[in-house]
């Protein structure tokens, strides 16, 4: 009995030796299972983020999908797919089904399918095939993805939020399947596990963009970037760029870019001596072991404009005569426009009686335009060529601090103008009539069709009540109407570039211009007294109907015009391109109109002011308001200092005409 039970022990050591060995085993295949098998797809790797929540149309069924081309499965031909991992988003959709699929056509019949419980949102979930599938490489693509059903209150569908790659991932909308290139998502947490896959690299172009603004001559840079879709390492790889047909290679050594890592680079030193639209493409070449290029090329277009072009930002202030802090934002407001045309940035100034109180400079395109407020509005105020500035506000419209003014008119001053203007009048002071021709030069195509142009009337040296300035404060730029009969102006399509647009309209000026937000059926006895009576929620004003008719002063007037987007239902979309001025029976010709490359002389003028050197300065023969001089590649340098050996643009402003010429030192 003893004997018979320490054989059992023996028996029992051997039994647990063998099992010892045996899981031993197991474990190392099961090592070499996960050293053999492969991780495909795009999304990188690390924490599933909540911030790349999104969905798409309005239907409660959501969806992702990641494709395998036809081109990529040639390397994996011969390979097995076994299992998927799958991330969600939200955490509501903890408890319901997510549906798997693997197929050749989104919409098609699955190869295989099944559902998985989710069980842990914003983690990789495994789906197991049912039944391994072997790559055959004769398909036309594979897809792996997943659909959902999830009230639409929430997000379900979730992406590494990288940058785009064209053709790769897929989310479904409102009943099909859509390419999410373009959206800034990035690519969808899908992953393939496929066995003993080859070493490849796989470089795919990420969406760049090309909406660089250059001036012609000079070099520029811009950054490209790309993923790396295979299962080998790149190190190095060659960038080719060409610009309409002129290649140029940059190679790239002692890179270490990991599979399903995104990687950008610069791209620099290139230029174009020539003005006008230029097609580049960026391609990436020389990628060691890619077995498919097929998606290794991005193309676009950028403008190089002339080394003159002028552009002129439109700023817009708010203001009232009510307003108690009116006074010192125009003071902030102007020092600001001080600041920047000293830093040579056109600016063309308008000031709309808005915001706040209506007074009797009001028109009633100034109150229309408080659509650029958004919810709520206010004095001081102020926009810059009607652009949202991201540093500042959602909104165009913003009140007046000497940061925002600033940051303001330099960002828009970041757009690009696409035009150059002709703005020429005439004034007949004996018939009191106004003759405006405007024209439209495009250097480039314009980026939508829904464009406008408007031409405004604003007056100068006003004096008028301001509270907190006085009896006979100085109000300037006062917005006077508009000679388009419209506060939006006219709209105008396909403007392409060198086809020119025209606008030509004469006008009665009267000797007073009534302020037209007052109307006839405003007029209420206030106090034993007729005035214009307005009532709006809490706010109410009046206004003297004998005050609210301003004199017109012919040598205070002046004429703006502009061209613009527009959208009547979103107020971040009337970015305003170019602008520029010119006073009652002058003209104001924008460098560059006209011409796609030089100087542009402006015609001769009355007390034209004639520029020449002297011992190394610039001078100025004759009566002017303005000179500024710039090097060839545009920089603004000091108009008073001795100027070394080279060529230099000197322009010369006088009585809103221009004159630029090109002057050596020797």
């Amino acid at each position: 009995m003893y004997k018979h039970a320490f054989i059992k022990k023996e028996e029992n050591k051997k039994y647990y030796k063998m099992k010892k060995t045996i899981l031993s085993v197991a474990a190392l295949l099961l090592l070499a299972g996960n050293i053999n098998a492969t991780t495909v797809g795009y999304a990188k790797d690390g924490n599933v983020g909540r911030t790349s929540l999104f969905r798409l149309g309005s239907t409660t069924t959501q969806g992702q999908a990641i494709k395998l081309s036809h081109a990529k499965l040639q390397a994996l031909k011969g390979k097995t797919i076994d299992f998927a991992e799958i991330a969600v988003g939200s955490r509501n959709t903890t408890g319901k089904k997510m549906h798997a699929f693997l197929t050749t056509s989104l919409g098609g019949t699955p190869i295989a399918e099944g559902d998985v419980d989710i069980t842990d949102p914003l983690k990789r979930m495994k789906w197991t095939l049912n039944q391994p599938y072997t790559i055959t490489g004769d398909e036309e693509a594979l897809y792996i993805g997943y659909t959902v059903d999830i009230p639409t209150s929430y997000n379900v569908l979730v992406s590494d939020g990288t940058f785009d790659v064209q053709g790769c991932n897929f989310a479904y909308k409102d009943g099909e399947w859509v390419d999410t290139y373009g959206l800034n998502k990035g690519n969808a947490y899908i992953t393939l596990n496929v066995d003993e896959a080859p070493s490849y690299a796989d470089a795919i172009m990420g969406n760049t963009s090309f909406s660089g603004y250059y001036k012609v001559g000079t070099d520029y840079d811009f950054t490209a970037r790309f993923l790396n879709a295979g299962t080998a390492i790149i190190t190095s790889f060659d960038a080719v760029v060409t610009i309409d047909g002129v290649a140029t290679t940059q190679h790239f050594d002692g890179v270490n870019i990991a599979p399903r890592t995104n990687y950008s680079f610069k791209l620099n030193n290139l230029n174009s001596t020539e003005v006008g639209s230029k097609s580049v493409k960026v391609e990436i070449a020389n990628v060691s072991g890619e077995t498919d290029n097929s998606d290794n090329l991005i193309a676009g277009n950028v403008y190089f404009y002339p080394t003159n072009m002028e552009r002129s930002i439109l700023v817009e202030g708010f203001t009232s005569q009510e307003c108690t802090g009116c006074p010192s934002g125009h003071v902030v407001l102007n020092n600001a426009i001080k600041t920047a045309r000293d830093n040579g940035i056109g600016i063309v100034e308008a000031s709309h009686h808005a915001g706040y109180y209506p007074d009797i400079f009001t028109m009633s395109e100034d109150a229309a335009y408080t659509f650029y407020y958004g919810t709520s509005t206010y004095a001081p105020a102020v926009m810059a060529n009607r652009n949202t500035d991201p540093a500042v506000s959602t909104v165009p419209v913003n009140d007046i601090s000497a940061y925002n003014a600033l940051e303001l008119i330099s960002h828009a001053s970041l757009s690009r103008p696409y035009a150059s203007l002709n703005l020429e009048t005439q004034w007949d002071e004996s018939t009191r009539q106004l003759k405006v021709k405007l024209d439209i030069d495009p250097h480039e195509d314009f980026p939508t069709d829904k464009m406008l142009f408007n031409v405004f009337l604003v007056q100068d040296g006003i004096q008028a009540y301001q509270k907190n300035g006085g009896a006979n404060y100085t109000h300037d730029r006062v917005f006077r109407g508009t000679l388009t009969n419209n506060s939006w102006g006219i709209a105008i399509q396909n403007l392409k570039a060198g086809e020119m647009t025209t606008w030509e309209e004469t006008v009665t000026i009267p000797e007073k211009i009534h302020s037209s937000f007052w109307t006839d059926d405003m007029i209420k006895n206030v106090n034993g007294k007729d005035m214009y009576y307005y009532e709006s929620g809490s706010m109410r004003a009046t206004c003297d109907i004998e005050q609210s008719n301003i004199e017109v002063v012919p040598a205070n007037m002046s004429v703006i015009a502009y061209v613009a987007e527009y959208d009547n239902e979103d107020n971040t979309k009337n970015v305003v391109f170019n602008s520029c001025e010119a006073a009652f029976g002058g003209s104001y010709k924008q460098a560059a109109f006209g011409t796609t490359s030089g100087i542009e002389n402006v015609e001769e003028k009355k007390n034209d002011a004639s520029i020449y050197v002297e011992n190394g300065k610039v001078r100025v023969m004759g009566d002017y308001d303005k000179m500024m001089v710039y090097s060839l590649s545009g920089t603004r340098l000091n108009a008073d200092a001795n100027l070394a050996k080279g060529t230099y643009i000197v322009k010369v402003i006088s009585g809103g005409k221009q004159a630029t010429k090109k002057i050596m030192i020797r």
